[in-house]
């Protein structure tokens, strides 16, 4: 069985006999070919021969992007995963005709303009050697009224799948893994993450409750564009990449702002024939009570002590045979000074208490200095163990 076939088993709540391996290479890959630090043996081979010669899955999630003239590499905010590079996005974003977004990269930093008939923004990104995606140092709302912008321009955004774009990125990964689409955050994780940064966002929370209420209306209806294009497209797959932390997201936001969003959304993709998914890491002890509530399928990047806060019992605990456990490595233990020894006995943990419901990977991907012949090593591990099973079922 191909990789492809197996991962989607899973999801479908099949046993395919066997793991598949899916850890995240791409961040490691990006940043030390950039810096012409990778490995002599892998100058000058793709992304997806290094895969294939780790004998491993890549976790192949798109993603809608933005048109190419409105912003540059520089300014995805999502990578999410391979996506093949040269190749046109699979659901672009068009900015409405009135809005103008231009880019300007001053040494490390790339300064962002979008002009509006509402008004104009600006937000700054840091541009780091050590990640492929770069941060926010400035965010584009300044007051309050500015979210008057941002609702504009979502609203006057649209959506187009391209079918042809689907193929070609199809045809690339072919048997390696099944695609899937990455879906826009929550609004609250928007704002959280790029318009208002955490702190204005709680002060506005708290003190104009009624305003922003408006907004993650707005920002609902705008995403509606995109969740009709992915429902009626052939993913299977889809990720919700809101990558929550409880130490941010505590469990009282949680509740109000997110699970009622959660729970729509997954029921109108599961409406679709669609399988779901999202991204947990950080910190998640205080929200795992919540996992049956929220109606995805499998949950990512759930990280196990010492990176995070819970044990790989209490993840178990939490998704008990039901949902799906995707990665769950911590990425720490490919750091080259790290334990090889807890790496192999926290893999083996993982797949003797989750098989058949997971897919193994880690939680969240390989640091850029990280070992990749640890990668190797977790590929042996699962092959000798994928070998075991076959044996016993002869």
């Amino acid at each position: 069985m191909t990789f492809k076939e197996a991962a989607l088993k899973v999801f479908e709540g099949k046993d395919p006999g066997q793991i598949v391996w899916q850890p995240r290479i791409e961040n490691w890959y990006d940043v030390n070919k950039r810096k012409g630090t990778l490995p002599e043996k892998y100058e000058g081979m793709s992304l997806l021969d290094i895969y294939d010669d780790l004998n491993c899955s890549p976790r192949p999630y798109l993603y809608p992007r933005p048109s190419p003239e409105n912003l540059t590499d520089w300014g995805m905010r999502d990578r999410g995963g391979y996506c093949p590079q040269n190749v046109p996005p699979v659901i672009r974003i068009k900015s409405g005709k009135s809005i103008k977004i231009t880019q300007q990269i001053q040494n490390d930093m790339l300064i962002e303009i979008m002009k509006t008939p509402k008004g104009e923004l600006v937000r700054k990104w840091h541009i780091s050697e050590l990640s492929i995606v770069p941060s926010i140092v400035e965010f584009p709302v300044k007051k309050l009224e500015d979210l008057d912008i941002v609702e504009y321009m979502l609203l006057e955004q649209e959506f187009v799948f391209d079918q042809n774009a689907w193929n070609e990125v199809e045809k690339k990964i072919g048997d390696r893994a099944p695609l899937a689409m990455n879906v826009p955050r929550a609004p609250l994780q928007q704002l959280f993450l790029f318009y208002m940064g955490y702190q204005n966002t709680i002060l506005a929370l708290y003190d104009q409750p009624q305003r922003m209420e408006r907004f993650f209306k707005v920002a609902e209806e705008a995403d509606d564009k995109a969740y009709e294009l992915i429902k009626k497209s052939p993913v299977k797959i889809v990720n919700f990449p809101e990558n929550i932390d409880s130490k941010f997201v505590s469990p009282p936001l949680l509740e109000k702002y997110l699970m009622p969003h959660w729970q729509k959304r997954t029921s109108e993709l599961k409406e679709a024939g669609k399988y779901t998914d999202v991204h947990w890491d950080g910190y998640v002890k205080s929200i795992l009570r919540y996992v049956p509530e929220t109606g995805f399928d499998g949950f990512e990047a759930l990280t196990p002590k010492p990176q995070g806060d819970v044990t790989v019992e209490e993840i178990k605990e939490a998704l008990g045979d039901r949902y799906i456990l995707l990665d769950g490595i911590p990425a720490v233990y490919f750091l080259p000074w790290e334990s090889e020894e807890k790496l192999i006995e926290t893999a083996k943990k993982l797949i003797d208490l989750f098989a058949p419901k997971i897919i193994l990977g880690i939680s969240d991907e390989i640091p850029a200095n990280g070992d990749i012949e640890r990668v190797r090593l977790i590929s042996d591990l699962v092959k000798d163990y994928n070998s075991s099973l076959k044996n016993k079922s002869k």
